[in-house]
């Protein structure tokens, strides 16, 4: 493949816009900072779709267009500058979790299974035909970074793939099909609101695929679940009742089954064993906490 193909150019966000969900790691540097180093032309363009920019990438004249975790929506003008076809790499099984974090919102459905998809990219969003994809098993124990890094792992080689079907101009598409479709947008503070009315295997799966941003609220203090395990409980306590307080763990009742949670992280940023952080908040065995 190394000998079919030329990077003409890498396209990115401005760095103020690189946030996401998907991944916190950075490990070998980004796209742009690899490109640099190779002397390959670079662009950081604020409105990929303004005129000025499009004639950038005219002069390019670019067979392939290959947009993997690009943020921003690209309009006609540009979708029609490559000459085979634009492709966007989009970590779901279309048509299904379209949008925004579709691995994060994946996790938090307890879908069984995750993966990507490689589309042909049009002006709506992520609704281009499909040409590869890859689906990977979830797992019980995944937070969103590790199952987005497997996510990535499985789809290195549908680069190839669409690589070499561009080369010989018969790229494979197939129209997403209507049933199964579902989009998703953006996260919210309420998104990482921990309510005690949730099933205990909910709580801790959300915990579990973001830690360290779920949260309790108690009073007009936040505590952020750094770990959370679903336990069978048979007290039948109302939900939110703080069973037990011991320096290995506190129980939580849920509204079905109780959450048993080791560390907390305070909004301070403070690391400390949820026993000492609800102590240190005068609560006592038997309290109630709010969040229903």
């Amino acid at each position: 493949m190394k000998g079919d193909c030329e990077v003409a150019g890498v396209v990115d966000v401005p760095p103020a816009r690189r946030a996401s969900t998907n991944s916190v790691r950075q490990e070998g540097g980004n796209f742009v900072e690899i490109a640099r180093e190779k002397g390959i032309p670079c662009f950081e363009p604020a409105s990929p779709n303004a005129a000025p920019f499009v004639e950038e990438m005219r002069a390019l004249a670019p067979d392939l267009f290959m947009a993997v975790g690009y943020m921003l929506l690209l309009k006609s003008a540009l979708l029609g500058v490559p000459r085979v076809i634009a492709a966007n790499f989009h970590a779901s099984l279309l048509p299904a979790y379209r949008g925004k974090h579709p691995v994060f919102w994946a996790l938090r459905n307890a879908e069984p299974w995750c993966g990507l998809t490689v589309h042909e990219m049009s002006p709506g969003l992520d609704t281009g035909d499909i040409l590869f994809q890859v689906r990977v098993p979830t797992r019980e124990e995944d937070s969103v970074s590790a199952l987005y890094d497997r996510v990535m792992g499985a789809s290195v080689p549908l680069v190839a793939k669409l690589v070499e079907a561009a080369v010989r101009g018969d790229v494979p598409r197939s129209p997403q099909p209507e049933a199964g479709a579902s989009y998703f947008g953006g996260t919210s503070e309420k998104d990482f609101r921990i309510s005690w009315s949730m099933d205990a295997a909910q709580v801790s799966r959300w915990v579990t695929a973001t830690p360290g941003r779920c949260f309790l609220e108690i009073g007009a203090q936040k505590l952020f679940m750094l770990d959370a395990r679903p336990c069978e409980d048979a007290s039948g306590a109302r939900a939110g009742t703080l069973l037990s307080l011991q320096p290995a763990g506190c129980r939580i009742a849920a509204a079905r089954g109780c959450i048993e949670i080791r560390r907390v992280r305070s909004a301070d940023g403070a690391e400390l064993p949820a026993g000492d952080a609800f102590q240190g908040l005068g609560l006592l065995q038997g309290a109630v906490l709010g969040g229903q």
